[in-house]
């Protein structure tokens, strides 16, 4: 790992500093460090340790990149990776830090393991999507998280059909319906009321928000098919968001399209992680009330 691209929460007095400090940290152990442009500027990196770059280019020729700050900029950059295989390193500032899960305190010994090759790389799914309206096609993207298609501000619920591989599922009134990958399951997914899926499983999971039939319940299918949603031909203002960050208006009769990307994310983390302590650790899950050993 020679050259190593970090990107940083720009809000964060703290992840601006630790960003300062990661640069001059690199450059000692003789790596080429890229950072944000703006964050270069706000941190104070002097030009000597690292290179400046937009974000969108920063993940373009590195070996590792670095993410500062919580889930929210990691998703972030990884919108910023498309079609770049680069894995991503998380360096938690935020709350929760499912995905950045490396804290501040220990940045550097987790990062001078990596530079020495001690580390596993985790390969996250990820969706592509797009939209198709009367013939054409006025979105392609992907994400990590989930797509979610939901009502706009009127307290309205809106009606779809979900077909799976061009097989019928069912037919929904609803708040709007989430499209999640198992890495968005402890996000919106979870909190709608879904369950959580092991990251390592190739699956999709779709999960009503607020159905007005109680037996409209969370499902779990195949990773390998294709998810087709169609909205009624009359209805309120709908919106399609990708990942929470970006958001798209819907139309009446639109078909949203989501598959497995070819294109998953590369995630490093140490080599002792176990993805059940980050459970118990972040959601508190599985608590152990007594032992049961007594």
């Amino acid at each position: 790992m020679q050259n190593i691209g970090i990107i940083t929460k720009l809000s964060d007095p703290r992840a601006l500093e630790a960003t300062r400090l990661l640069a001059e940290w690199f450059a000692q152990q003789g790596r080429g460090v890229t950072v944000v442009s703006e964050i270069a500027e706000l941190a104070g990196i002097p030009t000597r340790c690292a290179a400046r770059l937009p974000q969108e280019l920063v993940p373009h020729g590195q070996d590792l990149v670095v993410v500062v700050g919580g889930d929210g900029t990691f998703i972030a950059a990884a919108r910023a990776m498309e079609e770049v295989d680069v894995p991503l390193l998380g360096i938690n500032m935020g709350r929760l830090g499912f995905l950045t899960d490396t804290s501040r305190d220990e940045m550097f010994a987790a990062l001078a393991r990596a530079l020495r090759g001690e580390y596993r790389v985790e390969s996250r799914m990820r969706l592509s999507v797009q939209v198709e309206r009367e013939g054409k096609v006025p979105l392609v993207c992907r994400v990590l998280n989930d797509v979610v298609v939901h009502k706009g501000e009127l307290a309205r619920m809106m009606e779809f059909e979900v077909a799976m591989d061009d097989q019928f599922v069912f037919s929904g009134r609803a708040d709007g319906l989430i499209v999640s990958t198992p890495t968005g399951s402890t996000a919106y997914a979870l909190s709608a009321g879904g369950p959580i899926i092991h990251p390592a499983l190739n699956a999709i999971l779709l999960v009503p928000i607020c159905p007005h039939t109680l037996t409209n319940r969370p499902i779990v299918v195949p990773g390998n098919g294709k998810v087709k949603i169609t909205l009624a031909k009359h209805g309120p203002e709908r919106l399609l968001t990708l990942d929470g960050q970006a958001g798209f208006p819907l139309a009446d009769g639109d078909r949203i399209v989501v598959w497995r990307s070819r294109h998953p994310l590369r995630v490093l983390h140490a080599p002792d992680r176990n993805h059940y302590a980050v459970l118990r650790e972040k959601l508190r899950w599985g608590e152990q009330v007594g032992s049961v050993s007594k």
